[in-house]
């Protein structure tokens, strides 16, 4: 049984090509079982034939091999020519062996006539609804023979006896072959339907899996789009740090003048958008360190404030002694009010960073704004903050060298003169001690001319 299965499959699965898409795969089956079917009927309509009347011998033999020929031609891929092909052949066989056995004046032999109607509606069964030119025509062709089956009975005629027939011997085994093939027909046309039902579930699974595959790689997309986004974000916020570097780093050149801060303040509220900003930088005064606002600059204008802090004193001098930043997001109403044409408003945060310059605070920066600051516009005001100490040091370096030296250069003239004046003395001193001993050589000689003179008198 299982042989005669695999058989019947390889039969069926003849002209079947891998490329094929699923439902001309199906028909191809289909229309391969229908021809196996009439060519079994092809042998038994033979061997009646045969027995009963010879002279319809040919017809039988004509549906045998046109059923072979069907399955020789989807073997050879012609899927299409076959099937049209196999429409013509058994409905002209079928209405030519009726018309034959139909003699002038006689009705149509039930049993056949429902063959032909079962063959006329087969390429329901074998042609799928989707081949949108092939159905037609191949419904056309079978239904054109059905319809004028009783002019094809006129036109057909042999001598013979039709009353074997309409018998039972012959029209009991043409019912049962018509109702059974009918059924066969139903039954083909329910496996297509379970068979487009399969594929229908198919597809749907496989819409719901590429659903989830969208779906997943929407998520994917989504996530890539956001970490695109962050790291753009983050690229622009790297980019705003460095670009606020660059320009106010241009300022921080040469010595600090008299405008120095209040430029430099104002470039920091501007570029930030903030509200106000103050720059403290530690001073030595009477050999104590104080803490001296610089410049506070708020809404466009500058705050010209005399404010000097002692160490340790409020939140600039903590955050000297903390050497660390300082946030507030919770502004004591009486810490301060930022002051503009549009009212009074206690700002939203307060923020102190030390300037700080290998481990020594140089100064304080403090920025108050009417919204919280960012965590980038905060990485930026530390930025800022080592890059003003560093400048703030090396100006306090080279103001103290500059001061030193003009102290050298001091010393050095002071040294220049006291060495041109020790120059002066020396020759003086030559001048003295030159003057001295010619004076001690003619004190000699005036000595020896009067020792002289004294032996001559002694001598007289």
């Amino acid at each position: 049984m299982t042989g005669i299965l695999r058989l019947y499959n390889q039969l069926t699965s003849i002209g079947v090509s891998v490329t094929d898409i699923d439902y001309k795969k199906s028909v191809i089956r289909i229309t391969n079982s229908i021809a196996l079917v009439f060519f079994a009927a092809g042998f038994f309509y033979c061997a009646i034939s045969i027995f009963l009347a010879p002279q319809l011998v040919d017809v039988c033999i004509i549906l045998f091999l046109g059923s072979a020929l069907i399955v020789g031609l989807n073997y050879l891929q012609m899927v299409d020519v076959s099937r049209i092909l196999f429409t013509l052949l058994i409905s002209l066989d079928v209405a030519i062996y009726h018309g034959y056995l139909v003699q002038a004046g006689e009705p149509l032999i039930i049993s056949i006539y429902i063959g032909q109607f079962v063959v006329a509606i087969l390429p329901w069964i074998y042609i799928d609804i989707r081949e949108k030119w092939l159905l037609p025509v191949a419904v056309f062709i079978s239904f054109s023979v059905f319809i004028i089956q009783p002019w094809t009975n006129e036109l057909l005629a042999i001598e013979m006896d039709s009353a074997m027939f309409r018998d039972n011997i012959f029209s009991i085994p043409t019912f049962v072959f018509s109702i059974g093939a009918l059924l066969y027909c139903m039954y083909l046309l329910q496996q297509k339907s379970v068979i487009a039902a399969k594929h229908a579930n198919k597809l749907l699974d496989n819409i719901k899996v590429q659903n989830q595959e969208m779906e997943a790689k929407q998520q994917q997309l989504l996530k890539l789009l956001d970490e695109n986004t962050k790291a753009a974000e983050a690229e622009e916020k790297r980019t705003w740090i460095a670009n606020g570097l660059t320009q106010l780093g241009g300022t921080l050149r040469g010595t600090i003048g008299d405008n120095f801060y209040h430029t430099l303040v104002a470039e920091l509220v501007d570029f930030m958008k903030i509200t106000q900003a103050g720059i403290y930088v530690v001073e030595e005064e009477n050999d104590e360190k104080i803490i001296d606002l610089k410049s506070c600059y708020a809404f466009d204008r500058n705050k010209f404030l005399q404010k000097k802090i002692e160490i340790g004193q409020g939140l600039v001098g903590q955050c000297y002694l903390e050497k660390a930043p300082i946030f507030i997001k919770e502004v004591p109403e009486s810490y301060l009010y930022i002051t503009s044409g549009l009212g009074d408003a206690p700002p939203r945060c307060i923020l102190l960073l030390p300037m700080i310059h290998e481990n020594t605070v140089e100064g304080i920066i403090e920025i108050a704004s009417l919204n919280i600051l960012n965590t980038h516009e905060i990485e930026f005001a530390e930025k800022f903050a080592a890059l003003l100490a560093s400048f703030v040091a090396g100006n306090r370096i080279n103001q103290r060298t500059k001061i030193l030296l003009e102290k050298f250069q001091l010393q050095s003239e002071e040294l220049r003169s006291q060495e041109e004046e020790m120059r002066q003395n020396m020759e003086e001193m030559q001048a003295t001690q030159e003057e001295m001993h010619r004076k001690e050589q003619e004190y000699v000689q005036r000595i020896t001319e009067l020792e002289q003179m004294t032996g001559e008198l002694q001598k007289s």
